[in-house]
């Protein structure tokens, strides 16, 4: 399904999940912490979809699942209390307690600063299968800039990095096989700049 390179690169996750990397420690590597960002764009398709079900397809450490979170001055216990969800899955394939692969699609299937981490041979299969496990529609943030992590044989950890209307090109290509599923994808030009694509 994947390249020997994504299985390689995956057991470099599950280390640094396990140690940290010479930036942050473990408890703070690939934490979920970039789902705050989306918070608001999330639940407001969610609300227009009626969605009820999510899957959050490379949710690092899940931080937002567990934490109190303030959205417009108004405290939720955690990003499902805000969004109303009735039934979740959290995966990810580096945090060994959320690396079983979801066995029932969702509504919706979120992946936020996940696809830049794929290798170039593998990025179309990996969106693919993103899109197969949803009912309604997906959500992507991909950054296109590279990261300050270094996977341990020194590439950067952003490892498809691509300007916003190759991305548009691609997943436009993708989305034709799923005229039921409705994209709704982000680029980010830095950590602080956001490009919507659909």
């Amino acid at each position: 399904m994947y390249s020997k390179d994504y299985e390689e690169i995956l057991n470099a996750y599950k280390k640094m999940h396990l140690e940290g990397t010479s930036n942050d420690a473990a408890e703070n590597t690939f934490d979920g912490k970039s789902l705050r960002f989306f918070f608001k764009p999330i639940k407001y398709i969610i609300d227009k979809t009626k969605s009820q079900t999510l899957i959050d397809f490379g949710c690092g450490k899940a931080r937002y699942y567990y934490e109190a979170i303030e959205v417009d001055n108004k405290k939720f216990n955690n990003v499902l209390d805000y969004w109303k969800i009735q039934k979740h899955t959290l995966y990810d394939p580096g945090p060994e307690k959320y690396s079983i692969y979801p066995k029932d699609k969702a509504d919706a299937v979120i992946c936020i600063d996940v696809v830049e981490h794929i290798p170039e041979k593998d990025v179309i299969n990996f969106i693919d299968n993103i899109f197969k496990l949803s009912n309604k529609f997906i959500f992507l943030n991909i950054a296109c800039y590279p990261a300050v992590k270094s996977l341990p044989d020194g590439r950067n950890v952003h490892l498809s990095i691509k300007e916003p209307n190759e991305w548009k090109e691609i997943i436009s290509n993708i989305r034709i096989k799923y005229p039921n599923i409705s994209p709704y994808i982000i680029c980010s030009t830095n950590r602080k700049k956001f490009i919507s694509l659909f």
